[in-house]
This record gives structure tokens, C-alpha cells and sequence, in this order.
């Protein structure tokens, strides 16, 4: 009798893999438009999107690469090198958004160095906190 296949984790669904870095996006620019930017870096609410951020981001690429990994397009033999990928797209995304933030220049009075330098901390520190949410892909 052949084994049933096992079953997915959470983030290999698609409502994960995309929702999340959406709503994160949409809640930011919503925080923006009602409490206004001034409010959001005086009571660090950037902050906390940004931590979210991170979460989403590796939830987002931990189902991209579950999902590369069944249908045998990738091949992992280690659990901790699927863990490493997710975080080191993690830290793509973080700095490609801090980038991003720096090209378009909307708020040049809250763009220093430290809130960059924070702002990535914490999207780092999100992107580690999921770490701990992933289990091991099918494959390996």
C-alpha cells in the first residue's frame, strides 16, 4: 500500500503566501494616510510593520520554496539549508524595501541613517522569529 503524501505546512498554501505581505503593505500605507507619518515614528508603529514585514516575507518565501521543493524543480538534502535560503531571502527583501524607501524619498525628514539601520534590524529580527514556524520540506 503506498504512504499518502504528507501533509502541507501552513505556508505552503497560497492565501499565506501572498496575504501576508499585502495586508503588511496595505496597513502601512493606511497607517500613513489616517495617523499620518509624523505619528507612526513617534510612536514607532514603523517599527512593529516593519518586524511584521519580516514575517511575512519569510512565510512568503518559505512557501515559494515548499512549494519549488514538491514539484522537484529544487532539491534540498538539509532542513537548515531550507531555513538559511528563506532567511537569506529575507534579507534581500529587507534591504531591497529599505532601498526602495531611500529611491523614492517621500519622507526625507524620517529617512536617516538610524531609522534605516533600525528598520532593518527589525525586519531581520521578523524574518528570524518565523524561522522558528518552519518545519523541514517534503523533500528532505
Amino acid at each position: 500500500m503506498k504512504t499518502p503524501p504528507p501533509k502541507p505546512p501552513f505556508y505552503a498554501h497560497l492565501a499565506v503566501i501572498l496575504l501576508p505581505p499585502l495586508l503588511v503593505f496595505f496597513l502601512s500605507i493606511i497607517s500613513i494616510i489616517f495617523l499620518g507619518i509624523k505619528t507612526i515614528d513617534e510612536n514607532e508603529i514603523d517599527k512593529l510593520l516593519h518586524l511584521l514585514g519580516g514575517v511575512s516575507i519569510s512565510f512568503f518565501g518559505a512557501g515559494v520554496l515548499w512549494n519549488l521543493t514538491r514539484r522537484n524543480i529544487v532539491e534540498l538534502k538539509d532542513a537548515n539549508v531550507f531555513r538559511v535560503i528563506v532567511f537569506g531571502f529575507n534579507c534581500f527583501a529587507v534591504i531591497s524595501w529599505e532601498f526602495f524607501e531611500y529611491i523614492l524619498d517621500l519622507f526625507p525628514a524620517y529617512l536617516t541613517y538610524s531609522d534605516t539601520i533600525i528598520d532593518m534590524m527589525f525586519g531581520l529580527i521578523g524574518g528570524m522569529v518565523a524561522i522558528f514556524f518552519l518545519r523541514r520540506p517534503i523533500a528532505i
